[in-house]
């Protein structure tokens, strides 16, 4: 069960409100694109469309990236604290620390694989890359969001129950967005088994494994 004092209880409210209305304001200025996007996590073919118009989709992007990062970091949060962890912090002070990891983590991704995707000529699979990172993301967060208001808000008995799941939600997630990516790029791209292998321990793998020693850390600690 988390418990938070008054001003820490009021620091979720907030969040969660501006969460909505991120995606209120989305929904209304970009709703038919937003339905085609969630429309791609099932049906791949409309991928390309998509990515035709860069200009007209990055708008809408700017608004997935800002909801997927508040929405993870809301959701660690609360995870952190339901199993103990960082525990010194407040919550909006732990929030912040994890929403500024999520997007230093996040930006040296893409500037790493910018780079490989220019030595190796490989631009149109980066931008596939991309949209499919943003695509499970924000299907994951559409999960994630309503799992982290019942664990903060719900019944005593289920908060624990709901978070916890929330965690393997998310480790589910990540799996699911590693395959797609190494069947796309085998496929599509006829990138060899090799690279894809070195691409997921790279890009995909390491970065995780930093985040846990990070919070083994603090168990030993």
């Amino acid at each position: 069960m988390i418990k938070l004092d008054p001003i820490n209880t009021n620091a979720p409210y907030v969040i969660f409100l501006i969460i909505l209305f991120i995606f209120g304001l989305a929904r209304q200025l970009e709703g038919d694109r937003l339905q085609l996007f969630f429309r791609s996590f099932l049906n791949t073919n409309l991928v390309d469309q998509q990515l035709r118009q860069e200009r007209a989709f990055s708008r809408l992007a700017i608004f997935l990236f800002i909801l997927v990062m508040m929405i993870i970091a809301t959701y660690l949060t609360l995870y952190f604290h339901e199993i103990d962890l960082f525990l010194d912090f407040s919550f909006i002070g732990l929030f912040t620390g994890v929403i500024v990891s999520l997007a230093i983590l996040t930006t040296f991704r893409v500037a790493l694989y910018s780079l490989l995707a220019w030595l190796f000529n490989l631009e149109a699979l980066q931008q596939h890359h991309t949209f499919h990172w943003l695509l499970n993301n924000v299907v994951l967060c559409s999960i994630i969001l309503p799992v982290s208001i019942v664990g903060f808000y719900g019944p005593t008995i289920i908060q624990s129950v709901f978070l916890q799941a929330g965690f393997w939600v998310i480790i589910t997630f990540y799996v699911i967005r590693i395959l797609r990516i190494a069947y796309i790029s085998s496929t599509d791209f006829r990138v060899p088994l090799a690279y894809n292998f070195l691409y997921i321990c790279a890009l995909e793998i390491l970065p995780l494994l930093v985040i846990a020693t990070v919070i083994s850390r603090q168990f030993v600690g």
